[in-house]
């Protein structure tokens, strides 16, 4: 269902972007012969003044139930292509580096998101392909945070992170260390002495990662990884006193008290502190 409703977004997105654009060059076309006699303006089958708030809506349309930043980007890449084909074909005599000028900016506005979106792509490609090469040929076993440290840079009001973790293999062999750079929520940033199961490359320092989150549809290994994790945690807070949570929670009450939390995600946070604090 998810795939039909996307390409019937797409037919509905791109359909208004072509409209547009199509609006947009008979528009841009008129300015050279309105007042010609000797060249009267081209007849359209569609008057642009109808043809540019539909295609408006129907490109809003595609955006809104699926279509994305695909749409937008043919948007702009319609309007810059019908500015742009306006200067080709010299439909504006008096203004010649105008429709350059304009669909130049937009048609660029088209391709930006396009590359950003392609690039992105390729990398997440790439970290899904090395993850699924270290589960399946990486050694495993319980990683435990040894130390975070600040960037001192954010990413929409969240942190940037360095995670030192310490991982011992299940193979009995040498425990090591890997460090990472990570952007986390700014109300739940990893603490140290939380375990979690991770994979790495001997040969390659670089090459590791650590499960935060297991899903329903996850192997039954990784799902013993978790529980165990989870067992060694549980025992290490018994060793710990409650000084943890409480001043988690006083750190987090002076974040919304500066106006740096929402009242939401203060409410949030609470919540999960609460329970360890034993109130």
């Amino acid at each position: 269902m998810g795939g039909r409703l996307r390409a019937v977004a797409l037919v509905v997105g791109l359909s208004g972007a072509a409209l547009a654009g199509y609006a947009l060059f008979t528009l841009l076309s008129s300015t050279g012969c309105v007042g010609v006699a000797a060249e009267p303006c081209p007849g359209s089958f569609l008057s642009p003044t109808l043809a540019l708030p539909l295609g408006i809506v129907l490109t809003v349309a595609g955006m809104v139930i699926g279509g994305g930043f695909l749409v937008f980007s043919a948007l702009f890449l319609a309007i810059g292509g019908g500015a742009l084909a306006v200067g080709a074909l010299g439909r504006m005599p008096d203004m010649p580096s105008f429709p350059w000028l304009f669909g130049g900016i937009f048609f660029a506005g088209g391709l930006l998101p396009l590359v950003l979106g392609l690039v992105l792509g390729r990398v997440g490609a790439a970290k899904q392909a090395m993850a699924a090469e270290l589960m399946r040929t990486g050694v495993k076993g319980i990683g435990t945070i040894v130390e975070v440290g600040d960037t001192g840079m954010t990413v929409n009001d969240n942190p940037r992170i360095v995670i030192r973790m310490r991982i011992e293999p299940d193979d009995g062999s040498a425990a090591v260390e890997r460090s990472k750079k990570a952007i986390v929520s700014r109300v739940a940033v990893p603490r140290a002495g939380e375990r979690y199961p991770a994979w790495f490359d001997r040969a390659d320092p670089d090459k590791w990662m650590f499960a935060t989150d297991m899903e329903e549809s996850a192997p039954a290994e990784v799902k013993e990884m978790f529980a165990r994790a989870r067992a060694g945690a549980g025992q290490a807070a018994t060793d710990r006193t409650e000084s943890g949570p409480v001043e988690e929670l006083a750190s987090l009450t002076g974040l919304w008290k500066d106006g740096a939390l929402t009242d939401a995600e203060f409410a949030d946070a609470k919540a999960r502190l609460l329970p360890r604090i034993g109130r």
